[in-house]
């Protein structure tokens, strides 16, 4: 099953991925290996979603409404994978001008951070202060069908992107002057690298409304 891909001018289903010449071949493996390759084995497949698998037969740390928190130690997940693949996203989308499948160009600004982030996808530093990796895990079926390219939060009173793949959410607050709790969150910087369970219905209709005002649906979706 394709994933469905929105963007402000088309959604459409493909299988087609955002491409160009930008890393030599050591980085362009060393993010498979460190980030794309264990996030691989925890998203929603098509057929099974092992994280949430996970979650439903783990004991959880904390429930609040909307929300389960579990830890990620506990259920052993590699959660060092999941900062590393969101924040190699985010960085390529900070450092390339990208062009989209609808033909529009993209980027992120992530102004005061490209050098950091780099550092710490090179392994050279920890991840950058200021920067939390909010990783839920969606049980919804809306979401763990999509694919959300990374876009600036709107209304959040710190600077942070969201994007979506395929189940999994990530928060990604890039912020100096973001509260010292906010770690308290992030999946590898909490005590027990937690990892959250959501319903992003609410959340995932919001973002798919806002792009579809602009959006061109394609026709195999239309029908």
């Amino acid at each position: 099953m394709d994933a469905v891909m929105m963007t402000p001018r088309v959604i459409m289903e493909t299988q087609r991925q955002l491409w160009a010449h930008l890393l030599c071949r050591e980085c362009e493996g060393r993010l498979n290996k460190f980030g794309e390759t264990p996030v691989l084995r925890l998203l929603d497949n098509g057929s099974t979603f092992p994280l949430l698998g996970l979650m439903r037969v783990a004991m959880h740390v904390k429930a609040e409404p909307g929300v389960v928190t579990f830890s990620g130690s506990a259920m052993g997940i590699n959660t060092d994978g999941l900062a590393h693949f969101a924040l190699g996203i985010l960085w390529k989308g900070g450092v390339h001008k990208w062009s989209t499948v609808g033909g529009q160009t993209t980027s992120v600004n992530l102004r005061g951070y490209i050098g950091a982030i780099r550092k710490y996808l090179l392994g050279v530093d920890e991840i950058p202060v200021g920067i939390s990796v909010i990783v839920a895990a969606c049980d919804d079926k809306g979401s763990r069908g999509m694919v959300f390219a990374p876009s600036r939060l709107r209304g959040s009173r710190y600077k942070q992107f969201s994007m979506l793949i395929r189940g999994l959410w990530f928060h990604i607050i890039v912020d100096k002057k973001a509260r010292a709790g906010m770690k308290g969150l992030c999946c590898v910087q909490s005590d027990k690298r937690v990892l959250h369970l959501e319903n992003c219905h609410n959340r995932l209709m919001q973002a798919a409304g806002y792009l579809h005002k602009s959006a061109k649906v394609a026709p195999s979706l239309a029908r």
